[in-house]
């Protein structure tokens, strides 16, 4: 939460901090249009057991990484202040799949999986946000021809987070032999989240060119998702069950060629 609020109190003071430093003097080239792409290093989303009087219990609960994944980007904006640019940016991930397996005995739940099972589910993420970047009003360095200048920036924005393909694969032993049942289906399920990121690069200008690239670091939480409440057990049938809940977290490095104009 601290980091949110440390953020949001950031990214609102843009245009405070673009008003106190004086006369605006025009950039050659204002408007910028960019396509990126980089890749995800994801953090645990967080998945507890919504219930345990419905789900099953697990030794090794239920939070599990969705895996690493690439992702590309488009943005349109403006540099509105020799310090200031704004834009705002489209990003979409590479599908996430979650995968865990889990032991645990029987204890009343329904449609009960097994003593042992595997959750899979996939995640799709797309976001839009509004983003603002401060930089220095000239390069800091010139080597060979090309134009060095840091940023650093943040954005606020919402995500819409699809889970599918939720199931279960349990071993259930039926006659003394132990078989693999796909259980505890889910339909699938979205929701708009809050979203935001905070970003800071280089961006490489040939001299008086209308073609650049960024290279830099950016940390992205791409909000909450949220699974079915409706579930499908091969031994109970349709049920209605509490929704697991988790958030999209990212360490993300990315790479974005510009056009100025």
């Amino acid at each position: 939460m601290n980091k949110k609020l440390s953020f949001l109190a950031f990214f609102t003071s843009l245009p405070l901090y673009a008003g106190a430093m004086g006369e605006v003097v025009p950039p050659d080239y204002p408007w910028f249009a960019s396509i990126g792409t980089g890749y995800s290093w994801t953090e645990k989303p967080g998945i507890k057991n919504p219930d345990p009087a419905v789900w099953d219990p697990a030794i090794q609960g239920y939070d599990a990484s969705l895996g690493d994944r690439g992702f590309y980007t488009f943005a349109i904006g403006k540099q509105v202040h020799q310090y200031v640019d704004i834009s705002v940016s489209y990003l979409n991930h590479e599908v996430f799949d979650y995968q865990k397996f889990q032991s645990g005995a029987l204890a009343g739940q329904p449609g009960f999986t097994g003593n042992e099972r595997t959750r899979f589910f996939r995640l799709s993420n797309r976001a839009l946000l509004v983003n603002g970047f401060l930089h220095p009003n000239r390069s800091w360095a010139n080597f060979l021809g090309i134009e060095l200048m840091p940023f650093v920036g943040g954005g606020i924005g919402f995500s819409h987070n699809e889970v599918r393909d939720f199931h279960t694969i349990g071993n259930i032993v039926v006659a003394g032999i132990p078989i693999g049942s796909t259980s505890s289906i889910g339909k699938p399920s979205s929701k708009n989240s809050f979203s935001w990121q905070g970003s800071l690069g280089l961006n490489f200008r040939p001299a008086q060119s209308h073609l650049s690239v960024d290279i830099g670091y950016r940390y992205f939480d791409g909000g909450k998702f949220e699974g079915s409440s409706l579930i499908y057990t091969n031994s109970a049938g349709w049920l209605s069950a509490p929704p697991w809940r988790g958030r999209l977290k990212a360490n993300q490095g990315f790479v974005e060629f510009k056009y100025s104009a």
